[in-house]
């Protein structure tokens, strides 16, 4: 029954927000909703609730916002004001055009290469490592759409297929990332966050750009054939104009610092948080600043910058966060993920332990991948299930991280697959084309990036 139960309000959830209901406000109702069902028909107590001989209605209800109320403190004072900071030193580097100039560089090397789809694999690579100091996905995107995309068109490759490899740069990843420090408070290592990128992060976002990047040059020649043989989707492209960012080329390294003093710290044994190296970093560049303009006044409107960012990030990002948690409280209280945790804890125990590892990985990868199709957003469907997930990696002998690590990816790869999510719709309007129409040509790579994922992890799994 339990089991049955679970299913059906995982189904009911993304049945709404199939339907375009706001993810923040069906995971917090739903969540609520599931606290009070188990109180009563199972008699789960709800978490963080004082211990009562008797509960009322008024009570339980009362306990159940008590919950929400304790999931925003602990969000705000912990992994939620480190996604913030991080969101608000990336809008000040976009701010002064630092990572616009970063992009911009990063293509010079791109127009030296005279095949074009050896070009499409260059870009893909070049992507994925500015991913690592531009963690939004939708903002690398438009910034790539503004430096990298014009050269692709002027070296006659057509906007589909651009747009697609474009799309392409999906992972979420780097000790700077808010999935990745949300992946590490769900482990239990908000403090090792630079650990589990090199330990375990780091392979498999490797294996993953050298799969997709040795794919892309066969794959989309074949593609390109195969419609200009259909006679479709070949209508010549204006190029646009190509705009070199107005800041000094020095301040290229400005995105880089936080991850600077990330590893320096890491590797000299000294603690340094996040937030703490994304505002000394945001310190360091205001002296530039200053002295580049010897304008105070100009520094406190940056600050405002920062700020609003920090408060957009909140709504954005933070906040599903938080209502994907109550949610997850909800499930767990139905009591069949713990039902099926025993079982497969059980499978394990004997010699049937690697598969029950493998079977999980691929469950609650897939499940993560789809629901991030359905969201459009990553961030919303793995903290809708990867909260569940370390409670079974526990029970299987595993360390956490090991199966926390695959949902997170799935989670960045169904998002690349989802036709509502931002970046595909900013690629789409570039490109003038449909939003399936890069979907249709993407998913067979996304799907052996999923395999790619599961099979890394799964590895490191029995490390």
């Amino acid at each position: 029954m339990a089991i049955f139960l679970t299913l059906i309000a995982v189904m009911i959830v993304g049945y709404y927000i199939l339907k375009k209901y706001n993810p923040i406000f069906t995971f917090l109702f739903s969540g609520l909703m599931l606290l009070i069902f188990a109180f009563y028909f199972f008699g789960v107590p709800i978490p963080k609730a004082p211990a009562r001989e008797a509960s009322s209605l008024l009570d339980v209800i009362l306990d159940s916002f008590a919950l929400i109320t304790a999931t925003f403190k602990a969000q705000l004072a912990g992994v939620g004001l480190i996604i913030m900071s991080v969101a608000g030193f990336a809008a000040y580097m976009k701010h002064i055009n630092a990572s616009a100039k970063l992009a911009f560089l990063a293509n010079k090397p791109l127009g030296k290469v005279k095949n074009k789809y050896l070009i499409l694999s260059g870009t893909f690579v070049v992507g994925m490592a500015l991913k690592m100091v531009i963690s939004s996905y939708a903002g690398l995107l438009l910034l790539l759409l503004a430096c990298i995309y014009p050269v692709l068109i002027a070296l006659k490759i057509r906007p589909i297929t651009a747009v697609s490899v474009l799309s392409l740069i999906a992972l979420d990843y780097g000790p700077k990332d808010g999935n990745s420090i949300n992946m590490a408070d769900m482990v239990g290592q908000k403090d090792n966050v630079v650990g589990l990128f090199l330990n375990y992060q780091l392979w498999v976002v490797l294996a993953y750009v050298a799969v997709i990047a040795a794919l892309i040059p066969f794959y989309f020649a074949w593609v390109d054939k195969k419609d200009e043989a259909r006679g479709v989707l070949m209508d010549a492209a204006e190029t646009p104009k190509i705009i070199n960012p107005q800041c000094p080329t020095f301040y290229i390294l400005f995105p880089w610092l936080p991850l600077v003093f990330l590893f320096a710290a890491y590797f000299l044994g000294i603690k340094l948080d996040v937030i703490t190296a994304n505002f000394a970093s945001i310190a360091l560049v205001f002296c530039v600043e200053f002295a580049r303009h010897r304008d105070a006044k100009r520094l406190g409107e940056d600050t405002i910058v920062i700020l609003r960012a920090m408060s957009e990030i909140f709504v954005s990002v933070v906040s599903i966060i938080i209502a994907a948690s109550v949610f997850a409280e909800g499930i767990k209280a139905l009591g069949g993920v713990g039902i099926l945790a025993g079982s497969v804890s059980a499978l394990g125990e004997g010699k049937f332990a690697s598969l029950a590892v493998l079977v999980s990985m691929v469950v609650l990868s897939f499940l993560v991948y789809g629901f991030a199709m359905i969201m459009g957003s990553g961030i919303a469907a793995f903290n809708a299930f990867g909260r569940l997930a370390p409670d079974i990696a526990t029970r299987l002998g595993i360390a956490p991280i090991t199966l926390v690590l695959p949902i997170e990816i799935a989670s960045c790869l169904g998002r690349a697959a989802s036709p509502i999510a931002g970046g595909i719709i900013a690629l789409a309007g570039f490109a003038k084309v449909s939003p399936m129409d890069i979907i249709k040509r993407t998913t067979p790579l996304l799907l052996i990036a999923m395999l790619v994922n599961i099979f890394v992890s799964f590895y490191l799994s029995r490390l």
